[in-house]
């Protein structure tokens, strides 16, 4: 019985310990077929990183890690000077702000559209619909922000989501000062900046720069990291041009012209100054003009067109010297050769008058520039024939551009001198500046030469360049030759300059006079020509050009205005005041000692 007893107590804890082995052999096989499972899923996670999808991951790894960036240079700023020689940017690259957002960090496109729409005084629903885009890593809200204030105001706000990026942009700190001369820069088809009009395309190749790429990793913050494993072609910056525009010579013809556009009520106009010797100029302004900074905003597109160069049109009277200057060079006529002035000349079925159908008489070459006689014109004319003369406006240069660093110049036209258009209505009219038109650029120029003893002066506004480490290189040999060409015998040009003398002292250009400094100049009155049919309409064009101090002359000028509507009937009694302001200021700016007792 005790065996009994002992043998059922054995048997009950051996089945115990069965079930424990049992289970536990059971745990152990669960945890085996575990790792087994989580090993067949990371090896077919691995086959889908490494195999399958290989190229898919690579690609967004490199997309996160590794970048290619464009590198753009700073363009090359454009400088004026003044007469110490101190040079002042015209034309900068400042630093602004874009204000941007990172849509998909927004929590609450709500709350901060209706923030920043008060901020930025734009609507609500524009910014709204720009921060809901969920998938957008990018939106812009606001560009070229230069305002700090409005800054910290975002900043202080700490907007999720909302961020400011540096950028540089354009920037005119005299605004419309010589706009259509500096012109600006705007945005291609293709993304690039580019100059457009003035200095600014005509010189933006080298403005420009050349631009550099970056092949290389981004740090978690999006920073280009350079290291011996990039690669990087560095982009050169912009040359800066170093212009001949003083900056208050500048400023003083731009007042003088808009003074004289607001007092006659005009449409149009320019004053130019250059010095005789070199060719520089010093300014040149037209108006209307407009701010350079807002380029944006014009309407008109004329307005952005340099009417010193881009324009031509029919001078009038202020062509006399260089018809008399034929006349003298090849001997026809002297200062005291004398004709009959009846008052009129008739071309063909075209009766020409004199200015207010004067009738002279009697009258030498002397009074023919004083008095500015058409019919005296016409008799110098016909002694030189068609021939010289056209040959004389051509050696002048009106017939081709001067070659002043400005884009689109436009030549004048002679072709109603040629043959076989040329008859005698064409032939002498062109003798006092009708039927054939100049640009002022090139009118200016003939006028320089003049002034020059006959030699020819090549106009120019940039005269050296800036690289930035602040060498320079003078571009002044390009400019003028050395040996600069005798266009007309010197001592033909000292006589006509007497006469030219004679016209303030005697004639209509008295008023451009300042006592104590001698001046030779010659005004023009002319008619505007219909483009679209032959013939004028009733509107004028007023010219003065003239150059001083007329014994060794330094500088010289050139007013033009297109039909004034209020005061003064011809040109002597408007442009030569606004001529005579700009002689003034160059005087006393440039301390010019009188010549007259």
């Amino acid at each position: 019985m005790r065996r009994k007893k002992g043998y059922f107590k054995n048997k009950s804890f051996s089945n115990s310990n069965n079930q424990n082995s049992y289970s536990f052999e059971k745990r152990i096989l669960f945890v085996y077929f575990c790792f087994i499972a989580v090993f067949f899923i990371l090896a077919s996670r691995l086959y889908a990183l490494q195999i399958r999808d290989y190229a898919q991951f690579s690609n967004q790894a490199e997309d996160i890690h590794e970048a290619t960036a464009i590198l753009t240079p700073q363009r090359g700023l454009i400088y004026c000077q003044d007469k110490n020689g101190e040079y002042i940017p015209l034309a900068m690259n400042k630093k602004y702000y874009s204000l941007y957002t990172v849509p998909k960090e927004i929590e609450n496109p709500e709350e901060v559209s209706e923030i920043l729409s008060e901020l930025t005084q734009l609507p609500y629903e524009e910014i709204f619909e720009k921060v809901s885009k969920l998938d957008d890593p990018y939106e812009l809200i606001l560009k070229k922000i230069d305002d700090d204030d409005f800054i910290n105001q975002i900043e202080e706000q700490n907007l999720q989501g909302v961020y400011f990026n540096e950028e540089y942009h354009r920037y005119y700190p005299f605004e419309s000062f010589a706009a259509q001369t500096i012109g600006f820069v705007a945005e291609g088809d293709d993304g690039s900046i580019k100059g457009r009009y003035g200095l600014e395309a005509y010189y933006d190749k080298i403005l420009e720069g050349q631009s550099g790429v970056f092949q290389g990793i981004k740090d978690a913050l999006g920073r280009l990291v350079r290291s011996t494993f990039s690669q990087e072609k560095k982009q050169i910056e912009g040359i800066s041009i170093e212009t001949t525009l003083d900056k208050n010579v500048q400023f003083a013809a731009q007042k003088a012209l808009e003074d004289l556009m607001d007092v006659r009520e005009a449409s149009k106009g320019t004053i130019i100054v250059m010095e005789v010797k070199t060719g520089k100029i010093l300014a040149l302004a037209n108006w209307p003009t407009f701010n350079i900074n807002n380029f944006a905003e014009i309407t008109d597109y004329s307005i952005f067109r340099n009417y010193a160069v881009e324009e031509r049109y029919e001078p009038g009277s202020v062509m006399k010297p260089f018809t008399m200057l034929a006349g003298l060079d090849t001997g026809k006529v002297t200062p005291d050769t004398t004709y009959i002035d009846k008052g009129y000349y008739q071309a063909g079925d075209y009766l020409i008058t004199n200015y207010k159908d004067q009738v002279h008489g009697e009258a030498t070459m002397r009074n023919v520039l004083e008095f500015s006689i058409n019919t005296g014109a016409i008799f110098v004319a016909k002694q030189v024939g068609v021939e010289n003369l056209r040959k004389y406006f051509k050696q002048l240069g009106f017939g081709e551009i001067t070659g002043i660093d400005l884009p689109h110049e436009i030549t004048g036209d002679l072709s109603n001198l040629e043959y076989p258009k040329v008859n005698d209505a064409y032939f002498v009219s062109s003798s006092y500046g009708l039927g054939i038109s100049v640009t002022p650029i090139s009118l200016i120029r003939a006028y320089a030469i003049l002034a020059n003893k006959g030699k020819m002066v090549i106009p120019y506004l940039v005269e050296s360049t800036r690289d930035s480490s602040g060498n320079r290189t003078s571009l002044m040999p390009l400019k003028q030759s050395e040996n600069p060409v005798q266009v007309v015998n010197e001592e033909t040009v000292e006589t006509l300059t007497s006469m030219l003398v004679g016209v303030i002292e005697n004639g209509y250009g008295g008023n451009a006079k300042i006592k104590g400094y001698s001046l030779a100049g010659k005004t023009g009155t002319s008619f505007v020509s219909l483009k679209e049919e032959l013939g004028y309409s009733e509107e004028e064009t007023h010219t003065f050009a003239g150059f001083f101090p007329a014994s060794d002359p330094e500088y010289v000028v050139l007013v033009k205005m297109d039909k004034p509507h209020a005061g003064g009937e011809a040109a002597s009694q408007t442009v030569t005041l606004a001529f005579r302001e700009v002689e003034r200021f160059l005087i006393n700016y440039y301390n010019i000692p009188p010549d007259e007792l």
